[in-house]
């Protein structure tokens, strides 16, 4: 007597495969996905540390004594500047950037989006590592002439922006 499977126990052996694969790929295919995210955070705080050591590297604002003098902008006494009261930007290349609202506004790869371009930033002005990021800084007195708040947004498609926040005291 030979012994096998029937047609019915086949066919209920493959219904029982199909379902067990669907579920298991039903659980993988979402940690696929946010696989990426480690990768992108840590790439992201990167970035973020890196922009925020060079703006922090330059002076309080316009109007500082950037030859390591006495006197702040703002002190109140004859002899020292006024701060500068609307925050922007003086300068028209990188290289010139002095002061820490100098780097306000957004930053994409090869200046898309009317911001400024990114690869300046992080680079020697070639192509970036960073092609599908974005930076937002904002710069804003938290005590006029004392303390301004740097604020810096790292934002790519599909991922939670990171935010850094520091501050830049005036001596």
């Amino acid at each position: 007597m030979q012994r096998g499977f029937t047609l019915i126990e086949s066919i209920i052996v493959i219904v029982l495969m199909a379902f067990a694969m669907v579920t298991i790929s039903s659980f993988l295919v979402p940690q696929i996905t946010r696989s990426a995210n480690p990768h992108y955070q840590a790439r992201a705080a990167a970035l973020g540390q890196s922009v925020m050591s060079t703006i922090l590297a330059q002076g309080f604002d316009q109007q500082s004594d950037f030859t390591g003098g006495d006197i702040r902008c703002g002190e109140g006494v004859p002899s020292a500047a006024s701060c500068t009261t609307i925050l922007g930007n003086e300068e028209s290349d990188i290289a010139l950037y002095n002061d820490v609202d100098d780097y306000l506004g957004c930053w994409e790869p090869k200046g898309n989006n009317g911001c400024k371009d990114l690869n300046y930033l992080v680079g020697d002005g070639s192509e970036t590592r960073y092609k599908n990021f974005r930076l937002d800084i904002q710069v804003s007195y938290q005590e006029v002439d004392k303390v301004k708040q740097i604020v810096l947004t790292i934002s790519a498609p599909n991922q939670t922006p990171v935010e850094l926040h520091a501050y830049k005291g005036n001596y």
